[in-house]
């Protein structure tokens, strides 16, 4: 009996269901609206359906461009008190899990960079760790020259040395704005230093092309892939007017892709370089090993929070996973805290056993092969990505693009747009512009480095100013809380609470939240029924400065006009929690109301100019 039934229970199978069925379906559940309501358009101007069939596959069979399914786990070094305090920490890691040393050395400007420079710097980094037992990921700025001086003189071991020490001297300039030589000085060291490579360092790279100056910009992916590329392109170019092959040449070259949150978009990015590398290769008359590309992942900075630093831990897993799904021959993953402390670093490093011993993402090769919407979502970024290459390259190529401002603009238009949707709450940030915690200890970090001007640099061009999405935020709070030192009291804004507390329950929650965000302490008041009640309460409390109304549209409609003539006075300022019809608006401002918050504020533009009228733009952090 249980046989048949477990053979009847196999040869069970959904009944097929065409699209046309199912839009209609789901209009019903709309009530009416089309299913069209469910796109979504993203950053880089896809739009997103609610669902994918074979009808959006491509025609053609995509190749197989991901070859393995593990990946090397690289954790980037910060700089330290000392060269010996990060030789113990590397000691510790490399016997934790840590497989790639990983960090920028000078001439980068990277805020983490170390001052790598002599011999005599490199040896106190590396004592007792064997050249030939590990693999490095050194990221070299604009060029690889000084670090290779160093490591030539110091005479350690480098013939099985992997990894790379790589340079990046267009991603220099996209990110600092300027270069302290010739882009032609930059190229001849490039083969000077393959050169050396090759009698002396067979496995190295040492050219690292990276995607953070655009990515930390505010950058879209299309905007990402296009500018790698385009850099690339201008390596492979400078290299064979020097005398490689296109297979030497492109076998150089290895790729930094930041990370970001949106989890689906981040891992076709990663597939959809893939594949640009591929066609710019085969083009060049590359071989299948000369098209191989060596991708690097990082968690981004940019969607980083100094606000409710633990979220960091859930951002960096999920960029992490995104990474992992995407391909990537090696991943760093950084601390939640943004620094040096051992707990944040294990944790970071732990994040990748995690992923891969039990969550299983390193047992299968390109799990987002075959999927409708992934193969689709990289088709259409290779796509697009591959039109924005062709208008870099029309324009005379990647440092031409950079210096008319073309990608500048571009990227900054995106930018706003992240902006804005951050500031309106349409992207939430948890811990930073929602659910906030003013119980929270707020730590004191430097955000961004101000880009240092040089005049008299011989290759400018505008610098794409990197930034976090959160920052906004966190000077609001940063500013709330040096308020509150120097008054001993944290600024309040009162809520007055209209009819049960089932009633305004609803708005008086979303009130505390939006004051909150901005370091802003809610009091609330008792569930008043009449504004008799109200006036008693307020001159009882001595209320001054900011109130909000919170009540249902019920009560408003009852006694709101009666509220807000009972709070209003020369010493407060009166809000109202609700998107009120215009006519009501108008109706209340003439009797004392100053403005209106609701699901569809500038959330962040309010709070400012509640920060200015309250004095607490004095005490800017």
């Amino acid at each position: 009996m249980k046989m048949s039934r477990l053979k009847e229970m196999k040869n069970n199978s959904f009944p097929k269901v065409t699209m046309e069925e199912w839009v209609e379906q789901a209009e019903k559940a709309l009530k009416g609206k089309p299913v069209s309501k469910l796109n979504t358009a993203t950053y880089e101007g896809i739009i997103r359906k609610p669902v994918y069939t074979e009808n959006d596959k491509n025609d053609q069979a995509p190749k197989q461009l991901i070859d393995q399914a593990n990946w090397a786990v690289s954790q980037q070094l910060y700089a330290s008190t000392s060269f010996e305090e990060l030789n113990a920490q590397m000691k510790m890691e490399l016997e934790s899990g840590l497989q790639f040393i990983h960090f920028a050395t000078y001439p980068s400007t990277e805020p983490n960079a170390l001052i790598i420079n002599d011999q005599t710097a490199l040896k106190e980094l590396f004592s007792d760790i064997s050249m030939n037992d590990i693999a490095l990921q050194v990221h070299a700025g604009a060029s690889a020259t000084t670090f290779i001086n160093a490591l030539i003189d110091s005479g350690m071991e480098t013939k099985n040395l992997q990894g790379i020490i790589g340079a990046d001297p267009v991603g220099e300039l996209a990110a600092t704005g300027r270069l302290s030589q010739p882009l032609e000085q930059y190229y001849d060291e490039m083969k000077s230093n393959i050169e050396w490579k090759e009698n002396n360092a067979p496995h190295l790279k040492t050219i690292w092309v990276q995607s953070n100056a655009y990515h930390n910009g505010g950058a879209n992916a299309v905007h990402e892939l296009a500018a790698v590329m385009a850099t690339a392109v201008e390596y492979l170019q400078q290299l064979m007017n020097r005398g490689l092959t296109i297979g030497e040449a492109s076998q150089e070259i290895a790729f930094t892709f930041p990370v970001g949150s949106d989890f689906f978009m981040e891992l076709s990015k990663l597939r959809a370089a893939r594949v640009l590398w591929t066609n710019i290769v085969e083009a060049f008359g590359g071989d299948e090993k000369a098209q191989k590309m060596t991708v690097h992942a990082t968690t981004s900075m940019f969607t980083k929070s100094n606000l409710d630093p633990y979220v960091n831990m859930l951002r960096s897993t999920t960029e992490a996973f995104s990474a992992a799904i995407g391909g990537a021959d090696s991943i760093n993953v950084e601390s939640f805290q943004q620094g040096n402390d051992a707990f944040s670093r294990r944790i970071a490093r732990n994040t990748h056993y995690i992923l891969k011993e039990e969550s299983f993402l390193d047992k299968v090769v390109d799990p987002a092969a075959g999927s409708y919407y992934v193969e689709n979502l990289t088709n259409q970024l290779a796509d697009e990505a591959w039109k924005l290459f062709q208008e870099l390259d029309k324009l005379g190529g990647i440092v031409e693009a950079l210096r008319i401002n073309f990608l500048q603009e571009r990227i900054t238009e995106v930018k706003e747009k992240r902006l804005k949707d951050v500031q309106s709450r349409k992207k939430v940030l948890v811990g930073t512009n929602m659910f906030a915690n003013l119980q929270e200890e707020l730590k004191w970090q430097i955000s961004t480095q101000p880009i240092e001007k040089n005049e008299h640099a011989p290759v400018k061009v505008q610098a794409i100013s990197s930034l976090r999405l959160s920052e906004a935020f966190e000077s609001l709070r940063y500013q709330a809380k040096v308020y509150q030192e120097k008054q001993g009291t944290p600024p309040k804004v009162t809520l007055i609470n209209l009819g049960s507390l089932a009633t305004h329950k609803a708005r008086t929650d979303f009130a505390s939240g939006f004051f909150q965000v901005g370091g802003l302490q809610p009091v609330l008041s008792p569930s008043f029924e009449d504004a008799k009640e109200i006036v008693e309460w307020v001159s009882e409390q001595n209320i001054n400065g900011y109130v909000c109304i919170c009540g249902s549209d019920d009560t408003y409609e009852e006694f709101l006009n009666a509220a807000v003539v009972a709070v209003n006075s020369p010493n407060r300022k009166v809000l109202v929690a609700g998107l009120l019809e215009a006519g009501r608006h108008k109706e209340l401002q003439e009797i004392g109301v100053s403005d209106f918050i609701h699901i569809r504020s500038n959330c962040y533009e309010q709070l400012v100019k509640i920060h200015q009228e309250m004095g607490l733009t004095d005490n800017e952090a």
